[in-house]
């Protein structure tokens, strides 16, 4: 079983804090390992008595880890999560339970979402299999999810998988993506901003906040966003609260928050790009979306996905042995986005064959080269070593090469990060 393990009490508490400010309708207990006895209770002041006997019965006479229980004294169902606690300047050691109501209809039988979701992946790996776990069983939340992945892996998908099998699926899912946009921008595209906010605010305009009330916000590459906007973004989670660029009236803000970076955002936090606090309350479901090299199993699934998808006439073009092979051979820094460009290219020169072979696939493919716009690992010197001559122009194809990746960026243009946010800033980019 898992443990949840804090140094200090204090971090539990503020970790309770937070599953409070996110369930709804939900309970939790804890209780302490050595004397058997419940030392916490949340929500339990609706339910009458009886009904918190018999969830304190089935925690003590089961050992079943996660899932559906039914409580024999009422037509009730709830999802049980339960996991070890510890806590080490209390030396205190327990087991913490979060019961969440549910409806039977709203829960789909297991083997149904996992078939589901190794076809929307196009996957049979044991890897995948484990994400798909994680998925099924956050989906039902109202947890925040950080999802963490190589670029081009899927980590969009996994979103909206968790927004489909969530209660919120009818309701709208809406991504933006952190990188895109400067801080200004960024910010009215969040919580939106009222007419005559700022020159050329002839409108109103309503951010994703608010246009994604009911559904699921994804914010991808979250570690892009500046740090005067984590500290707004934080009220937003803290307060369930967001007031728009230019107004005085605050809005509700009725979201659940899936976000996703291909950076650790611990190490972000340690170097002092990425708050903290933020980082916690962003990361309270951490998932990993395995890269493709990882998974090379999956490789003829998600390419006949993807020829099918793109065939041009009733006949479908399929990859040669040896074609294939190739494909298995590579290493894929560029996860599932390159191998889909892949795909287009040697369809465009099969030119209506029936069959590709390897003459059909890129250069670097064949060989064996990873594309360096793929995944930029190092810089071997400065595109400018004299920043003062940057203009629009360099600096938004710097930023496209490598994929809006700040610090390589920087690194590519002799400047550092902020000096690249200013030059963002003064272009508009």
């Amino acid at each position: 079983m898992p443990t949840l393990s804090f140094a200090l009490q204090t971090q539990l508490e503020l970790f309770l804090e937070q599953l409070q400010s996110l369930i709804d309708e939900s309970l939790i207990f804890i209780l302490e390992q050595h004397s058997q006895n419940f030392i916490y209770e949340y929500g339990t002041s609706e339910l009458n008595k009886k009904t918190i006997a018999a969830l304190k019965t089935s925690i003590l006479n089961t050992e079943q880890q996660s899932g559906i229980v039914q409580l024999a004294e009422s037509a009730s169902h709830y999802l049980l999560t339960r996991k070890k606690l510890e806590v080490l300047d209390q030396a205190f050691v327990g087991e913490i339970f979060l019961f969440q109501p549910v409806t039977l209809n709203s829960v789909k039988p297991k083997a149904e979402k996992l078939l589901s979701l190794a076809e929307t992946f196009h996957s049979q790996s044991s890897s995948m299999q484990h994400m798909f776990s994680i998925i099924e069983r956050v989906a039902i939340t109202e947890f925040p999810v950080l999802v963490r992945g190589e670029s081009g892996s899927g980590k969009e998908l996994v979103a909206q998988a968790i927004h489909d099998y969530s209660q919120r699926r009818k309701h709208p899912f809406i991504a933006i993506n952190c990188a895109a946009l400067n801080a200004s921008l960024l910010e009215s595209e969040l919580f939106g901003h009222v007419k005559g906010a700022f020159t050329g605010a002839i409108r109103e305009h309503k951010g994703v906040f608010e246009r994604a009330a009911g559904g699921t916000l994804f914010l991808d590459e979250i570690a892009e966003i500046p740090l005067e906007l984590q500290a707004k973004l934080l009220r937003v989670l803290e307060t369930g609260e967001f007031t728009p660029l230019g107004g005085e009236k605050s809005l509700k803000a009725n979201v659940r928050i899936i976000a996703a970076t291909h950076r650790a955002l611990r190490e972000e936090a340690k170097s002092g790009r990425f708050r903290q606090d933020l980082l916690y309350r962003l990361r309270v479901i951490p998932i990993f979306v395995p890269p493709l090299r990882e998974r090379k199993q999956d490789i003829p699934l998600i390419a006949e996905f993807l020829l099918n998808e793109h065939r041009t006439s009733t006949q479908t073009p399929r990859l040669s042995a040896a074609a294939l092979q190739t494909l298995m051979d590579y290493d894929w820094p560029g996860n599932v986005r390159e191998l889909k460009n892949t795909l287009l290219y040697a369809l465009a020169m099969a030119n209506g064959r029936s069959e590709i072979n390897v003459s059909d696939l890129p250069d670097e493919i064949i060989h064996g080269i990873q594309d360096a716009e793929s995944e930029p690992q190092a810089i071997e010197q400065p595109a400018l070593p004299n920043s003062t001559k940057i203009d629009a122009h360099t600096l938004q194809q710097t930023l496209k090469k490598y994929q809006y990746d700040l610090g390589l960026a920087a690194q590519a243009l002799g400047m550092s990060r902020t000096s690249l946010w200013r030059y963002r800033k003064k272009f508009g980019l």
